[in-house]
């Protein structure tokens, strides 16, 4: 497990269930009902299960925030033109 010095921590207590406990309680699904979807409604579940769960904090919405931006693949050129200065042409 990371921690803020940036140093590996070994975890000594670990659940087994902790993704299927996320869906579950997100879904209102019980444990065997999680286990018979399909893995793509599964995984669906749970992506926004944690996404719920980011959001329920400022740091969370932070974070959620860095991973947007980490994501984008084309420039924001009106943020650029703001921020250095009009059009260069």
């Amino acid at each position: 497990m990371p921690s803020d010095t940036g140093e590996e921590v070994k975890e000594y207590l670990t659940t087994e269930t902790e993704e299927l406990k996320k869906v579950s309680d997100y879904s209102g699904l019980n444990f065997d009902e999680c286990l018979s979807l399909g893995m793509d409604t599964y995984k669906q579940l749970f992506r926004d299960a944690f996404i719920h769960d980011m959001k329920q904090s400022k740091e969370g919405k932070e974070y959620l925030e860095d991973c947007w931006l980490l994501q984008q693949t084309t420039p924001d050129r009106g943020k650029l033109k703001e921020r250095f200065g009009g059009d260069n042409k």
